[in-house]
């Protein structure tokens, strides 16, 4: 189930195939004819500290550039506008993909190249700069200082495919998987479109979910395009059954289950909102680390929980 537009990005992209097809429509020709696609692999943990990961995807792949290793970084900046300081976001993961691989590499002795790709998905064009070096304020001083001072800064430039720039029926034609073409389309154009009838956006592009249905790996990807069609539109269940009814009768058992989920996701958070009420009329203000905990109780913890704080005179005795 995917909810928000890092889960969907993730959801898809983190598969090398679908990260693959989504960078060779990307990339320069010569540049994608040179990577062994076949050895893309997504590189596990995380390399973005816990206060940044839950603005931006984080995604590392490796894979074979020539006989090197090319680190290829890929973000999804989510905001509404483009961001001015994306440069600088990226020149710090870069940085810290760098450290990690001295760190598993101790004795080399050069760097692999590093590409940083931002998929921007905002109502409008990007209009943000794209390279540190255009944010750094050179252009009240003396031609003769700019031109010392300018190679010495840190710089970085990023790959940008915005999807603001192109129209929809160039979108829905590229040369990339199917789940990597209806996630590009969800990102674009559900995002914002809350009240809206999700069979609106079923009939839009009916050919691409169809397919979807034939494999399970296009069902799995479903489950997270749907999902995420509900949340953003906010619908109620039925209406998403009602919508996936249009395309297939698998795709409605499909959606029906989707909606049963979202129904008992529904209840659970009311239940998490409930107790978190109760404990801090109890206790007073809670900790981040305490909210948290409650936010991610599942139904039995909950129940527990809402027996003992009848009980405790502690938030550690209740959360024991």
């Amino acid at each position: 189930m995917t909810h928000d537009h890092d889960s969907l990005f993730h959801h898809t992209f983190s598969e090398p195939e679908h990260a693959a097809s989504l960078l060779r429509t990307i990339l320069p020709a010569a540049l994608a004819h040179a990577i062994d696609w076949d050895s893309l692999r997504l590189e596990p943990g995380s390399f973005v500290d816990d206060a940044l990961k839950t603005l931006h995807a984080d995604l590392l792949f490796t894979a074979r550039l020539g006989r090197q290793p090319v680190l290829l970084y890929v973000v999804l900046e989510h905001k509404s506008g483009a961001d001015r300081w994306t440069a600088v976001q990226l020149l710090r993961y870069v940085v810290r993909v760098i450290d990690r691989f001295l760190a598993d590499n101790p004795k080399a002795t050069s760097l692999p190249p590093v590409l940083p790709v931002v998929v921007h998905h905002g109502p409008r064009r990007w209009n943000a700069p794209r390279t540190v070096l255009d944010l750094v304020d050179l252009g009240s001083l003396p031609p003769n200082i700019r031109k010392f001072l300018s190679p010495l800064q840190p710089n970085l430039h990023f790959l940008l495919d915005d999807l603001a720039a192109h129209p929809e029926s160039g979108i829905k034609r590229r040369r990339a998987t199917e789940p990597a073409r209806l996630t590009l389309l969800f990102l674009q154009f559900v995002r914002g479109a809350r009240a809206r009838d999700p069979a609106e956006f079923v009939l839009r592009w009916p050919d691409l979910i169809r397919t979807l249905l034939n494999t399970p790996a296009g069902r799995r990807a479903l489950i997270g395009l749907f999902s995420y069609l509900a949340a953003q539109l906010e619908s109620p269940p039925e209406r998403l059954e009602a919508a996936a009814a249009l395309i297939h009768e698998d795709a409605r058992i499909m959606g029906k289950t989707i909606a049963d989920q979202l129904r008992e996701e529904g209840e659970l958070v009311g239940r998490r909102k409930v107790l978190l009420h109760q404990v801090r009329k109890r206790f007073g203000d809670v900790s981040p680390t305490v909210e948290e905990r409650i936010r991610r109780a599942d139904i039995d913890t909950l129940d527990r929980w809402a027996e003992r704080i009848l009980t405790v005179t502690t938030i550690d005795e209740l959360l024991a």
